[in-house]
């Protein structure tokens, strides 16, 4: 079972409020590199303004920053999770809404902020979306869960030893891997002949096959 969200959300989130400018905020995201700020009113978290957001409501339309309106650039209404949710769940409904990051609501006060990458780096989450349905994701999420998928659906198959986030065994691409090999992994065979090494019996066993 994967942990509480209390124990994995960052507690010192960056908020600005609605009558703040858009340029101010890119400003405070640029200065603290961070990729997301949460309008709040009085800790009442009202949106979202990520650097998405930047880019498809205020660069891609060549609206001046100073000129922007908060409002028109956020994204909401916002999608929360509360403090003793699962990371497993927290994942679900993230992977539901097509959002990478989600505000922690507690009785209405914003309390902290978890992210998709946070989230599959935490033990016990890669097997809880085992088996769940992936269909219409954006490639921008699957790139982050680095998971194989076929048709849009996520397949349960053998894991890479090469493949790592955080000691958490990701997803094997097989055939689309540049280590398979017909069929077989070249990599899961290596490790194999490096796990079993020949005894000195067996290597002069070889030997002797080899100059008969």
């Amino acid at each position: 079972m994967s942990q509480k969200l209390r124990k994995i959300m960052v507690e010192k989130v960056k908020t600005a409020r609605l009558d703040d400018t858009v340029q101010n905020i890119a400003m405070l995201m640029n200065r603290y590199q961070i990729g997301c700020v949460i309008i709040v009113d009085d800790d009442k978290p009202l949106g979202i303004i990520t650097e998405r957001d930047m880019i498809k409501r205020v660069i891609c339309k060549a609206i001046h920053p100073e000129n922007a309106r908060i409002i028109d650039v956020m994204s909401k209404p916002l999608v929360t999770a509360s403090p003793d949710m699962r990371a497993g769940d927290a994942a679900k409904i993230m992977l539901e809404h097509n959002i990478k990051k989600m505000p922690v609501v507690d009785e209405g006060r914003l309390v902290g902020l978890v992210t998709l990458t946070d989230l599959v780096r935490t033990e016990g989450v890669v097997e809880a979306l085992n088996g769940y349905a992936l269909n219409g994701v954006p490639k921008r999420l699957r790139k982050t869960l680095d998971i194989c998928f076929d048709d849009g659906i996520k397949r349960n198959t053998r894991r890479c030893p090469l493949l790592f986030s955080d000691g958490v065994s990701i997803g094997c691409q097989l055939g689309k891997c540049m280590w398979w090999t017909g069929e077989e992994c070249a990599v899961t065979k290596i490790s194999r002949q490096i796990e079993f090494p020949q005894t000195s019996e067996e290597e002069e066993a070889k030997v002797a096959c080899e100059t008969d």
